[in-house]
């Protein structure tokens, strides 16, 4: 059966109606899985771990990465930008090195760079692209303003503190309920996945209305 010129304008138009309502809808659903103030949650947040972000910022973003894992790559830039756009976050990163020797190395050296108070430059650099190893931590320790030598130091001397660490945040990471990486704990809301800039801003601001 033919269809008429002004059939299939109508017919483009309900479809691009649903097409507009799905995206609203999308909008409008909430962020993440609130997960409430349990003792898994209250660890996660309170892990001496390197932070960055606002120090004294009223939500904590905890963030589960690795350095090879390409949708922890997506995700970081979207998550600094939301950070920054709000001002009111503390960043918590706990490295989960899952892809292998490579990554556990990278996330050792990354760690031990916060000796020399680079961490959040090391994190960002190894985020950036390109095989994430043990050389090129000391790459991006050294592009970051660090020296190899000193990393080396803190790497000998805090190699069992810096392996605990690891074992604690795989641990931490089972029991959120965490799939693999990139995993963030907004507050008590629990984000699975790379997301875009909007989506942590929406996020953050479902946190902070739930309260910590």
């Amino acid at each position: 059966m033919a269809v008429s010129r002004r059939e299939l304008l109508v017919l483009g138009g309900l479809l691009g109606a649903g097409g507009a309502g799905m995206v609203a809808i999308r909008a409008l659903r909430p962020v993440g899985v609130e997960v409430g103030r349990t003792p898994v949650t209250s660890a996660v947040l309170a892990e001496p771990a390197p932070t960055g972000g606002n120090p004294d910022g009223d939500v904590t973003l905890a963030v589960f990465t690795d350095y090879n894992c390409p949708a922890c790559r997506r995700a970081h830039p979207e998550m600094l930008a939301a950070v920054a756009a709000d001002g009111g976050v503390r960043l918590l990163y706990l490295d989960w090195p899952i892809f292998g020797p490579d990554s556990e190395d990278s996330a050792r050296a990354a760690i031990a760079s916060d000796a020399q108070g680079l961490y959040p430059q090391v994190h960002s650099r190894l985020m950036q692209g390109g095989r994430s190893d043990a050389g090129a931590a000391e790459a991006a320790v050294e592009a970051a303003g660090g020296t190899v030598a000193k990393l080396h130091e803190t790497l000998t001397r805090d190699r069992t503190r810096i392996d605990g660490r690891l074992t604690r945040h795989a641990f931490l990471a089972f029991s959120l309920g965490l799939q693999g990486t990139p995993g963030h704990l907004v507050g008590t809301v629990l984000v699975q996945g790379a997301v875009s800039e909007r989506d942590f801003g929406r996020a953050i601001r479902r946190a902070r209305a739930l309260g910590e």
